[in-house]
Parts: C-alpha cells; sequence; structure tokens
C-alpha cells in the first residue's frame, strides 16, 4: 500500500513542475531576457504564508532544435531566499510557438531509477515525455480542452489500481494583471493536472490541482496562482494528504525601484549619485513606453562588472542601487539600452 502512495505522489510531482507556459508574440522577442518573481505559499485556506516568501529568477537562455521542434530555452533557479542569492540555474522549460499555439516540452527525466518503481511504471512515465499544445491562443472562451490522457495499471504484490493521467485546460476571458511594472492586459489560462481513480467508465479524483496563468505580450507568464488541494487517498484506506498551493508574481530585481508611474516624454539616464561614491551610488533612469531594458556597468576596458537591469519595463522612472564593494578603485561605465535609444555615462569608484 505505501508503495502505491509513493507511485502516486510520484506521479503528482511530475506534473505538478512538468510543463511552464507559452506562445508566439507573448514571448520575449529576444534571448537575454529575464523574469523576476515573487512565489508566495497559500496555506489549506488559500491564505498567503508570508513569512515563507520565496523567489525566482527565470533566463531566455537561447534558441535552438530540442526533440524535433525549434525551442526557446529557458533556465530557472527557484526558492531562493533572496533574489541576490548567488545559485546556479537548475531547471529547464522548452517553448515552441506554432501559429496561435504554444507547445511546452514536458520532461519527467528527474525521475531517478529506483527499485521501488516498477520498470513498467517508470517506462509509462517517462513515455509522456513529448511536446504538448498546451496554450491554445484561438480557443473558444470557456471551452475546455483535453492535452494528453493516458492511462496505466500500478500492480503491487496483490493490488493493483487502474490510473488514469490526464493534463486539461480552458482559455478564459482578458484580465488586466497590476504588476510592480505596471498593468498588463493579460491572456488568461487554467491548466488542471489531474490523477484519477479508474473504476469502469468514472474516473474518481486522486488529485486534481489546477493552475491559473495570466501571459502578457512579450513578456509572457506576469502571474500564477495554483490554490492548496488535497490527495484522496480513501480508496486505498489512507488519510488524504494536504498539498499548499503558491502564487507567482512578477518581481522588480534586486535594487530596482518604480519610483514613478508618470510617462516621460522620453528615455533618460540621470548621472549617478553620489560621484565619487564609495562603495554604494543611485543611478536613475526614465522609461517612455514598455519595452525590454538594459543597464550595465563596465570598467575601463570595457568588459561587464555588473548587470542592473535586463527585463522588459513599464512607462515611468526608476531607480537602481549599484553596489561597488567588490571593486577596485578606477572609472567605470554605465549604459542603459532600449530599442534603440542608448546612452553612456562615467561614474568614479574611490576607495
Amino acid at each position: 500500500m505505501k508503495h502505491i502512495f509513493l507511485f502516486l505522489l510520484l506521479v503528482f510531482i511530475a506534473f505538478n513542475i512538468a510543463y511552464p507556459q507559452n506562445a508566439s508574440t507573448y514571448f520575449p522577442a529576444s534571448t537575454g531576457y529575464k523574469w523576476f518573481y515573487k512565489n508566495t505559499p497559500l496555506d489549506s485556506n488559500n491564505n498567503p504564508i508570508t513569512n515563507l516568501i520565496r523567489y525566482r529568477v527565470d533566463s531566455f537562455a537561447v534558441v535552438q532544435t530540442y526533440n524535433g521542434l525549434q525551442a526557446s530555452v529557458v533556465r530557472k533557479k527557484d526558492n531562493l531566499i533572496s533574489l541576490s542569492q548567488n545559485t546556479p540555474y537548475n531547471d529547464t522549460n522548452w517553448h515552441n510557438f506554432q501559429t496561435t499555439n504554444g507547445y511546452e516540452y514536458m520532461s519527467l527525466s528527474f525521475i531517478p531509477d529506483t527499485n521501488m518503481l516498477p520498470i513498467g511504471f517508470l517506462n509509462f512515465l517517462r513515455g509522456m515525455q513529448a511536446w504538448y499544445n498546451v496554450y491554445r491562443f484561438a480557443q473558444t472562451v470557456n471551452q475546455e480542452y483535453v492535452i494528453v490522457q493516458k492511462d496505466t495499471t500500478i500492480s503491487i504484490d496483490t493490488i493493483s489500481a487502474p490510473i488514469r493521467v490526464k493534463l486539461k485546460a480552458k482559455r478564459l476571458n482578458d484580465e488586466t494583471v497590476s504588476t510592480v511594472n505596471g498593468n498588463y492586459t493579460a491572456k488568461k489560462f487554467i491548466v488542471t493536472y489531474g490523477l484519477y481513480l479508474r473504476i469502469l467508465i468514472l474516473e474518481i479524483p486522486i488529485i486534481e490541482r489546477p493552475d491559473t496563468i495570466w501571459l502578457a505580450q512579450n513578456v509572457w507568464m506576469v502571474k500564477q496562482v495554483t490554490p492548496s488541494s488535497s490527495v484522496n487517498l480513501s480508496q486505498f484506506g489512507l488519510p488524504n494528504v494536504s498539498v499548499p498551493g503558491q502564487k507567482y508574481e512578477l518581481t522588480l530585481p534586486v535594487g530596482i525601484k518604480y519610483i514613478s508611474t508618470d510617462v516621460p516624454e522620453r528615455f533618460f539616464l540621470s548621472q549617478n549619485y553620489p560621484n565619487p561614491f564609495n562603495p554604494n551610488s543611485i543611478i536613475k533612469f526614465k522609461i517612455k513606453d514598455s519595452r525590454f531594458v538594459s543597464l550595465k556597468v563596465y570598467d575601463g576596458t570595457g568588459k561587464e562588472v555588473a548587470e542592473l537591469v535586463n527585463s522588459k519595463l513599464q512607462p515611468g522612472e526608476y531607480e537602481a542601487r549599484f553596489d561597488g564593494s567588490r571593486l577596485s578603485s578606477g572609472i567605470y561605465f554605465y549604459r542603459l539600452s532600449a530599442g534603440d535609444f542608448s546612452e553612456t555615462k562615467k561614474m568614479i569608484l574611490i576607495k
């Protein structure tokens, strides 16, 4: 019985992390784009657990062929205590775009070989690794569609459990989402992964876990909410297991503040202050319209020493804090780039 419970949890975990989000003009156009998210856990009543907030950083790394399709590859690092935590990327998502459809590659390679699991069951799980048409932007609103459905039977000793794994989705009406970067008009999807016990023609839910995702043009995911849920194990004579929810929301990179929502007439890069400085300085800049923004610092040889901003920002005024504590005294340059606008200024670090 405990083995079957383990199998169920493995399938649950697989579908919990297997798919990200996707679709054509809703995805950033260029590699190098970064997303910064705040991850707030939700308790059994879906109330935020603010003392357990963590962070996630996604990076659009490269476009390359992956398992037969052209893939936009995104590296991820999650469960960060802070955005400044120096942690390597440890997860990858693959996105593919075809007309109005956004495909995701579901990878289950993280499931290790183990004698706790029957080979047949392992092969069943890994046989589900494939590209799936998850986000259907032309789908009729509120019309549910099945992304993938597969059946198997788990047998341990004298116990057999006919299991169904299903991933389904629904597009809802567009919504305006408020973020730290301003408001976005976003496509809204509910993607539900489910694990069911099959009895004749019936599906008895063991767990159904809906993710609500908001996707904005040129940005991709601006928000995701997964409510808490319960794993129903009553059919196996076991108590139910509560699974906490989570909410991902866009947040600003470390050291970046959105200080004014007034829309400026032009792009503008201020002189840092104080200048000279030791070791911290503030750089203010203005963005006149929504676009991809880069703010980097270089040493006197032209070598990049810091990346302060590398993401899409909404119109307004921002300030970035630059920490030069790890650098030696000297002349440095900082450059603001936004579309066809680019400006560079000089600053002096004196220790």
